[in-house]
């Protein structure tokens, strides 16, 4: 792998067109692609293609407090950071967000063709519209050089967002409104995942314990299980804390939980020849025994009859 300080490789002589940059780069290296799109003062969103020879490693520097959200539209990289050898992925189909405070460190380009798309706040512009939301939650309070806030797949929303943007025929002020909306739209859209992120629920030892409470009632009165609300009410949550909580716990709904129980539990019963399809249906919870036994074959692909016979 090639290791460059990024001073050492730019060039004097390249190919520049107003917020374009084209082959920076030495031939040596490869070739280089960047395009900057003003959104607003200290709203940035910049396109950078880049062809290596080989893999690549380049010295990175960051003086001042930035926030940037990063869509990896093609290859790997990762960004390290010196200071306290935190290191953020740049993974092909998935996107970045991370806050940058006077950084130092290295971009490895794990593959030799990378596109990403980077929407970059400084701390000017946070000031004036994400005070409370952004910079006094994640800056002030983290007090670290580097705060990985969120990796997930690339929504496609924000896929077509970008489209939408790079793909502009439309000119002067018209293009610079249209821009600029569909900018505030992708933005709006990346920043809602860290509230949804704030709002996962957090689980103490007793709701915990309620959780499991509410499992075992519900196995206990299969026949006749209590509603979410008068389940909530007899372990002494509120409901939403007990759907989350199952969730969180079980990976499942309270009642997609009670059915799989039961159709094992059926199915152990078929299983022993001791009873027949009505009776399993009725100590299980179904009022008819045919929607006893579409159920059972949506989840196991095999009739109760075939299973008494096998």
């Amino acid at each position: 792998m090639c290791e460059f300080h990024l001073k050492d490789i730019l060039k004097d002589s390249f190919i520049s067109k107003k917020n374009i940059i084209k082959n920076s780069f030495p031939k040596e290296i490869g070739t280089d692609y960047m395009e900057k799109i003003h959104i607003q003062d200290g709203f940035l969103i910049i396109r950078t293609i880049y062809n290596f020879n080989q893999s690549t490693k380049i010295e990175a520097k960051q003086h001042d407090t930035k926030f940037v959200i990063a869509i990896s539209r093609k290859g790997n990289s990762t960004y390290t950071n010196i200071n306290d050898k935190k290191t953020v992925p740049f993974k092909e189909g998935y996107t970045t967000m991370s806050l940058f405070e006077n950084t130092k460190g290295y971009r490895e380009f794990i593959d030799k063709d990378i596109e990403q798309i980077r929407i970059i706040l400084d701390e000017d512009f946070l000031q004036r519209n994400l005070k409370h939301s952004l910079l006094e939650k994640y800056f002030i309070k983290s007090n670290k050089y580097l705060n990985l806030l969120n990796f997930s797949p690339t929504l496609i929303e924000t896929q077509i967002l970008i489209d939408d943007i790079l793909e502009c025929e439309l000119q002067g002020e018209l293009k610079e409104i249209y821009i600029q909306s569909k900018a505030l739209e992708l933005l709006h859209i990346e920043l809602s995942k860290l509230e949804i992120k704030e709002k996962k629920i957090i689980l103490d030892s007793y709701d915990k314990e309620a959780i499991y409470k509410a499992k075992e009632i519900l196995i206990n009165n299969m026949q006749n299980p209590p509603s979410i609300i008068k389940l909530a009410k007899l372990v002494h949550i509120n409901e939403f804390k007990l759907k989350e909580g199952f969730k969180d716990i079980f990976h499942t709904s309270p009642y997609k939980l009670l059915l799989k129980y039961k159709l094992n539990k059926a199915k152990d019963m078929l299983k022993t020849g001791d009873y027949n399809i009505n009776e399993v249906a009725n100590l299980t919870g179904y009022k008819y025994a045919s929607n006893f036994t579409n159920a059972f074959f949506k989840e196991f692909s095999i009739l109760p009859k075939e299973l008494i016979k096998g």
